[in-house]
């Protein structure tokens, strides 16, 4: 432990987590320090100024002594430990005044004060060690006893201290008679300063003398039971932490191995318990005098020092609430027992090392002892590395999925990533750390889920397509009403916190809405504001929410939002879509009067608008602007407005840039296309999972009867296997033989089969047609999406799907909304499976490159691959930079493979532009905290993968993110006031009960 005099360490201990404890807060305040008071940001520079100095010149004078070549000094340690200390108790003390109430919480992610007592535990335990090995030379006989005795004094004299001064506060308030109050007193301010004194110098004292006990009784060469040092390192080495380990997990209460929450977390594996063992009884071997087996326990020990560093860096921030906690519960030794097993094992280390370099080269032994330190950290690196394929190559097949690709995922190893997913997520507030482990954990969701996370539904899903059920078996029946789109790309459909809510009677409403419009003849396309008034149906409602959804018609864009906050318009800022929408959730969730106002595509061709709050009798304004190549007209709340001058000439021509893969069809030119028909046939869709029959024998007989009753015209049928995977069964193959040979594995995935016969439609015109038809003994278990909106221009002949159940009657469903819930064909005229239904043909009927519905309605055509409009290259204007930007987003429906790739330049082509997207929102702020907070956001989320998520999808409540503080925010802030307020806070209360 001598080494750990050496000035380096001062770089290691002290700088290095000071400079990244500098730049977070930094980070934070850039953020904040707008709406903070000038007394507040006074404190937070006096406070980083100090610390700045103090990091400064501890690395100055580590650099002084590397350059002397001398050790740190005594001097040093005591100087840092003194002056660490001091301020991290000031910080505590002044939490309220550097974050006062005012600023909303979602704002700092990571506490500062909380922050403080992480990052600069290091410093203090290496000035600690430091200060130890200083005065325990090797060279010199020492004795523990005297410093266990000490050790145990310390309590007492803490006991004694607090007690003297509640008897003393007792005495003057007793003797003080009624009297106002006004202030502390002269006693009181007394008291405090010797209050903290105590905290510092009793902490500081405990552990130097119980580390220095333990250092001195780790040199001890004996191993006899004789003299009790092969006992006390059993003790040390294996039953403290077996004990420590059983309390956490509630073993001792009958919660046994499983239970996943424990006070400072989830360590319920019984992995935990063996490698105490196996460390433990490594630690306490005796030192092979045979090199190669000496060489051997190096390795061996080494290799489990990052499980003992664990553990001591967990409870190293908790280590100053040992003492009160040995005061109060008598088992605050349990805290202690990560300190004492990390003195034993880095002397132990010490010792190997010293003795091997004398027989082998210092080379191999450094490399010996390198080689063991990095076996668990590469171990659970490769680990956390293998889950992320794993899990992105679940998301990528689901979400962003290559149509002509089979799925490559290991289901097994899936079901375990998703089930330490899940367990992250589960931060129960009862507890300290709930399910999650402390640094793991975080690094967990650092490096599989970039520090995003994974929506329940989904979780659900995945677990759904790939293993055929779901732990929660009130899944399916929620999703049975209320699935929710499981693409996410340009085009569809990521509806975090869009889905349509119950209708609210009590939700403010439209009172007024008016239209301005002009034409732009340098772009030759409308330009038209709607401006919108929504107030409160009674004035005493406060806070509420006005949301409304709005079709648009092809060819029309967003081109600005903007709402009037006070006494000034403020426009919206175009940002990634999930960075808006999870800031706007975040202010709804302080319930506060802050004003945000969110405009995003809740689906291809439908934008949903929301403002917040709407308070008492004041109305709030609202205007969008679109861009649109023809007058159209626009439903909003009920209310139709026309926009543009509906007796303008028609569009007869289509429009597109040459090269650029995208064509504008207006409705005249539309007309003029030639009708064609094309022929239909069944494509049956077969359930192949692990919930299906184990005989094809009942799926025969229905397809045989079905495929009995022709259709006009009708092409010959086709069929595909569907489990997790979609498997196409060859023509003239027999499919009920090929259906019986597959193994039943995985669920339902009718999603996938739907969107890739779609796509196969698409992307090869021709002249026959798909009647889509799911046979399946329960419907209910399939996986669908609530939509396949996004798909339409493949289906342009019909919008229908069929079920083919159990009682052989063909059951229709629609792919445009709601594709759960049967067609009632008393309610819609629909035409019968395969009935001759006309479409256009784009751009003639000898060469057709599309199929378009026969409506009187504009069209948006994709040609090939469409360009996105660049910075070097850009759009002549702003309308046919929206066309590209739709044409590019239209075809990336079909080819979502390419969504991780190509999403940033797409989102900042929407910028450039201002042109909404469907992958973009337009969020209106208040102030400029609420706005670096949202840039702060979109940094986060344009880093990570495009299928993971900023909250949950079924509400807009928000979800917390794993940061590398908060996971123990509790228990450190009770730490802070234990060191530096706890009696102080007291010695108030009681003082505040002297007023008339």
């Amino acid at each position: 432990m001598q080494n750990l005099r050496s000035p380096k360490w001062i770089f290691l201990a002290n700088t290095a987590p000071l400079l990244v404890y500098l730049l977070v807060c930094a980070g934070e305040y850039s953020v904040v320090h707008t709406l903070l008071p000038a007394a507040s940001v006074g404190e937070w520079q006096a406070f980083g100024a100090v610390l700045a100095l103090l990091g400064l010149g501890g690395a100055g004078y580590a650099g002084l002594q590397m350059v002397r070549r001398q050790p740190v000094s005594a001097w040093y340690s005591v100087a840092a430990l003194l002056a660490y200390s001091l301020w991290l108790c000031l910080l505590t003390t002044q939490a309220d005044e550097l974050l006062p109430r005012s600023v909303p919480a979602w704002m700092v992610p990571t506490n500062p004060i909380l922050m403080a007592w992480t990052f600069l535990m290091p410093t203090l335990a290496h000035a600690m060690l430091a200060l130890v090995a200083r005065f325990t030379p090797d060279d010199q006989p020492h004795q523990a006893a005297p410093n266990i005795l000490f050790a145990v004094v310390v309590p007492m004299g803490w006991a004694l201290v607090f007690g003297v001064l509640s008897w003393v506060s007792q005495l003057f308030r007793g003797s003080s008679g009624t009297q106002v109050y006004t202030g502390p007193s002269v006693w009181e301010t007394v008291g405090t300063v010797i209050i903290v004194v105590a905290l510092v110098v009793g902490t500081l004292s405990f552990f130097f003398f119980l580390t220095r006990a333990l250092f001195i009784t780790s040199r001890r060469r004996e191993r006899s039971w004789a003299d009790g040092g092969l006992v006390w390192k059993i003790v040390v080495t294996i039953v403290l932490p077996l004990i420590g380990l059983g309390v956490n997990n509630g073993l001792f209460f009958g919660q046994g191995f499983r239970e996943a929450n424990g006070i400072f977390g989830n360590f319920s594996s019984p992995w935990f318990y063996i490698l105490t063992i196996v460390n433990g009884v490594l630690l306490c071997l005796p030192d092979s005098g045979r090199p190669g087996l000496r060489l051997a326990q190096l390795l061996g020990r080494s290799a489990l020092f990052g499980f003992t560093f664990y553990f001591f860096l967990v409870f190293l921030p908790f280590l100053p609430l040992a003492i009160p906690a040995i005061i109060l519960i008598g088992a605050g030794f349990l805290l202690l027992a990560p300190l004492l097993l990390f003195v034993v094992h880095v002397r132990q280390l010490s010792d190997d090392v010293a003795a091997l370099r004398a027989v082998y080269s210092p080379r191999l032994v450094t490399a010996a002892l390198v080689a063991g330190l990095a076996v668990l950290p590469l171990y659970f690196t490769g680990s956390f590395w293998h889950r992320r394929q794993v899990l992105h190559e679940a998301l990528a097949y689901v979400y962003t999925p290559d149509y002509t690709q089979p799925p490559h995922v290991d289901a097994e190893a899936l079901a375990a990533t998703l089930a330490q997913v899940r367990q992250n997520k589960d931060r129960n507030q009862e507890l300290f750390f709930g399910s999650q482990q402390p640094y793991l954990s975080t690094y967990f969701n650092w490096l599989v889920l970039d520090n995003l996370m994974l929506s329940e539904h989904k979780i659900n899903e995945l677990e759904l397509i790939f293993k055929g059920a779901v732990p929660d078996p009130n899944y399916l029946a929620r999703s049975r009403f209320n699935s929710s789109p499981s693409t996410q790309n340009f085009t569809g459909a990521d509806l975090d916190g869009f889905n349509d809510p119950a209708p609210n009677p009590d939700a403010p409403q439209l009172r007024s809405a008016a239209v301005r419009s002009t034409y732009d003849a340098r772009q030759q396309a409308w330009v038209s504001w709607v401006d919108l008034e929504v107030a409160n149906r009674n004035s005493s409602f406060q806070n509420r929410e006005y949301s409304t959804a709005i079709r648009l018609p092809e060819g029309c864009w967003v081109g600005d939002y903007t709402l009037t906050i006070g006494n000034r318009q403020e426009h919206g800022i175009l940002a990634e879509k999930k960075a808006a929408t999870w800031v706007f959730a975040q202010i709804l969730s302080e319930n506060s009067s802050r004003d945000p106002g969110l405009l995003a595509y809740r689906g291809p061709n439908e934008i949903a608008v929301r403002v917040y709050p709407v308070s008492g009798a004041e109305a709030r304004h609202t205007s969008i602007q679109f861009l649109h190549k023809e007058p159209c007209t626009l439903t909003v709340d009920g209310r139709t407005l026309a926009l543009g001058d509906s007796a303008a000439a028609p569009l007869t021509a289509s429009i597109s840039v040459p090269g650029s893969g995208v064509a504008y069809v207006s409705a005249a030119a539309k007309q003029r296309l030639p009708l064609v028909q094309r022929r239909p046939y069944y494509h049956f869709l077969l359930d192949a999972s692990a919930s299906r029959p184990g005989s094809a024998k009942a799926f025969r007989e229905r397809v045989a009867s079905q495929v009995a009753q022709p259709m006009p015209n009708g092409a010959a049928p086709r069929f595909s296997l569907v489990n997790a995977a979609t498997i196409p069964v060859a023509a003239g193959t027999d499919w009920a033989d090929a259906l019986g040979k597959i193994p039943g594995t995985g669920g339902f995935y009718l999603s996938g089969a739907i969107r890739r016969v779609l796509f196969d439609t698409q992307e090869h015109p021709s002249a026959t047609y798909p009647v889509l038809v799911a046979v399946t003994d329960d419907f209910n278990n399939a996986v669908l999406d609530a939509d396949f909106e996004d798909f339409q221009i493949a289906y342009p002949e019909s919008d229908v799907f069929y079920v083919l159940g159990p009682d052989g009657h063909l059951v229709p469903h629609s792919l445009r909304h709601e594709t759960r819930k049967p067609l009632q064909l008393g309610q819609v005229a629909l035409p019968a499976p395969g009935a001759p239904v006309p479409v256009r043909a784009w751009p003639d009927a000898a060469h057709p490159r599309a199929y378009l519905p026969a409506t009187p309605t504009a069209a948006v055509v994709i040609v090939g691959r469409p360009t996105v409009p660049t910075a070097n290259a850009p759009a002549s204007t702003r309308w046919l930079a929206g066309l590209l930007l739709r044409g590019y987003g239209q075809w990336q429906s079909f080819h979502p493979e390419i969504t991780d790739r190509e999403r940033v330049p797409f989102i900042q082509a929407s910028f450039r532009a201002g042109i909404l997207t469907p992958f973009t929102s337009f969020l209106a702020l208040e102030n400029n905290a609420q706005k670096a907070a949202l840039y702060r956001k979109q940094e986060q989320t344009l880093a990570a993968t495009a299928s993971l998520d900023t909250m949950e999808n079924e509400n807009l409540a928000p979800s917390a993110t794993a940061t590398p503080i908060d996971s123990g925010a509790l228990l450190l802030l009770a730490a802070g006031l234990l060191l530096a307020g706890w009696h102080l806070r007291r010695m108030r209360a009681i003082a505040g009960t002297r007023q008339l």
